[in-house]
């Protein structure tokens, strides 16, 4: 079974807020964004579907890094998350 790069995830906190990394498909890439409570915050990082293609032929996980370096870009404050208003 072979798992759909759009159904990778992956979830972390930051700053006590339960956040997680979504990757989202357009016609020239793969792009993660930041998400909390099922509202997109911010992108953080994009990779070309040649390189995934090229990288998936190789065996290499090119979404599971794209997916861990954009956790640890959040993580080291370099993405401005937006405060989501109070409900």
């Amino acid at each position: 079974m072979t798992t759909s790069p759009a159904s990778r995830r992956k979830s972390f906190v930051y700053d006590g807020r339960a956040l997680e990394i979504r990757l989202v498909f357009s016609e020239e890439n793969w792009t993660t964004w930041v998400y909390e409570d099922g509202h997109h915050l911010a992108a953080v990082d994009s990779i070309e579907h040649g390189t995934v293609d090229d990288g998936v032929a190789e065996g290499a996980d090119v979404i599971g890094e794209l997916l861990e370096a954009s956790v640890a870009e959040v993580l080291a404050g370099d993405i401005e998350l937006p405060r989501r208003p109070a409900r």
